[in-house]
């Protein structure tokens, strides 16, 4: 699952661009990478929040979800727009959780030491997977509110480069 926040103010993005290639500065395209980094915080606080409180205690699943939930950042800082996206992962012991499946309400999890009859006569088969209901839509509940605030951020990180650029 991927949120983004793309901020278009094309005048003032399209300044800032330019004057960070004219001074050819590093420093200054790491600082804005940064604060942009910085501006996404406020979404992956709430998507954590919001999986603390949804996903289920019992068996101590919310505890190793959060522990493994992890956000991959991509920042573009072109001409004419600003985006930070941020996608949401989360690994397993042994491959990435479903985070649609999730944010759908199904949790598919082992069950262990559960059985089904096998083809022949007394056999048992192990069928180690369950999928339990949980309240649906914990990622959209943490994204929600949070790109609002993330915007506002990343329009005011653009704002404060423009001031400093022309200083």
């Amino acid at each position: 699952m991927a949120v983004e926040v793309r901020v278009t103010g094309a005048a003032t993005l399209h300044r800032v661009a330019a004057q960070i290639r004219a001074e050819g500065s590093k420093d200054l395209s790491r600082d804005l990478s940064r604060a942009l980094s910085k501006a996404s915080e406020p979404v992956r606080q709430a998507i954590r929040a919001s999986a603390e409180e949804t996903m289920p205690r019992q068996g101590g699943y919310n505890a190793v979800f959060l522990k493994h939930l992890r956000f991959r950042q991509t920042k573009r800082t072109g001409s004419s727009e600003a985006s930070v996206l941020l996608a949401t992962y989360s690994d397993g012991q042994a491959e990435r959780r479903d985070i649609r499946a999730l944010e759908r309400g199904d949790l598919r999890h082992p069950v262990f030491g559960r059985s089904r009859p096998g083809r022949r006569n007394g056999e048992r088969v192990a069928n180690p997977w369950a999928v339990t209901s949980i309240r649906a839509g914990f990622w959209k509940r943490g994204t929600d509110g949070a790109a609002d605030e993330a915007e506002k951020e990343v329009t005011r990180v653009v704002d404060e480069f423009a001031k400093r650029l022309v200083k």
